[in-house]
């Protein structure tokens, strides 16, 4: 019969902090210290990321594109370049982080357009015309759900029983028994969504970290 035992700490952090580097984030659960939390936001519709990070505009949705658009001649510039000024040469140009939206209020409308010049762009650090991501990038649904799991990881260096592991520690139904174990000088991985009725034996057929996150937060609904 084949025994495993739960990592170290040490080892623990090594897989949570790849679980970071994959954009999901990380908690540690109180009182407990063989396990954490991975969690993501995800679009209720089609489970892609949901981008929290990104801005849109107030009055039109449009995303923020990271561009100064001249308040004269409307040319666009990165704002990577700090110290840019605009090739029309007017005295009266300004460079301002502007929502790219032809048609929005920002553009259109006179009295919107000059608050939007004030705050120096819809997107500018300190401007109120701006609000966090309200839909979903990929098909422009408005809900979003946190998608939560709790993982374990085990260790093919065995030295304990599975089974009784399982007996005498907290793992439950839905939380996620993740598996590492070096397969011909490579270290290879498997996982399972732990169901007391269901018989599980780990092939080790993921070589990253990053195929296991994709399909437990991106490849289906949970």
């Amino acid at each position: 019969m084949k025994v495993y035992h739960f990592m170290t700490s040490r080892d623990l952090k090594s897989i949570s902090y790849a679980f970071i580097v994959n954009d999901i984030n990380i908690y540690l659960p109180d009182n407990e210290d063989e396990c954490f939390i991975a969690e993501k936001l995800l679009c209720t519709e089609c489970n892609s990321p949901w981008h929290t990070s990104l801005l849109e505009c107030y009055f039109c949705g449009e995303l923020n594109y990271y561009l100064y658009l001249c308040t004269v001649c409307g040319k666009k510039y990165s704002i990577t370049n700090s110290n840019v000024k605009c090739s029309c040469g007017d005295s009266n140009s300004k460079l301002i982080k502007a929502c790219v939206n032809e048609k929005c209020p920002t553009n259109t409308n006179a009295i919107i357009k000059n608050l939007a010049k004030e705050e120096k762009g819809v997107f500018d650090l300190n401007s109120t015309l701006n609000l966090s991501l309200t839909y979903c990038v990929k098909c422009g649904s408005t809900t979003n759900h946190y998608a939560t799991f709790k993982i374990f990881v085990l260790n093919g260096r065995f030295n304990e029983s599975f089974d009784l592991y399982l007996s005498n520690h907290p793992v439950f139904e839905g939380d996620v028994i993740l598996f590492k174990n070096e397969i011909d000088g490579k270290i290879m991985y498997d996982y399972s969504i732990y169901d007391p009725k269901m018989n599980f034996e780990p092939s080790f057929k993921y070589n990253k970290i990053k195929q296991i996150t994709d399909e437990l937060f991106f490849h289906k609904k949970r």
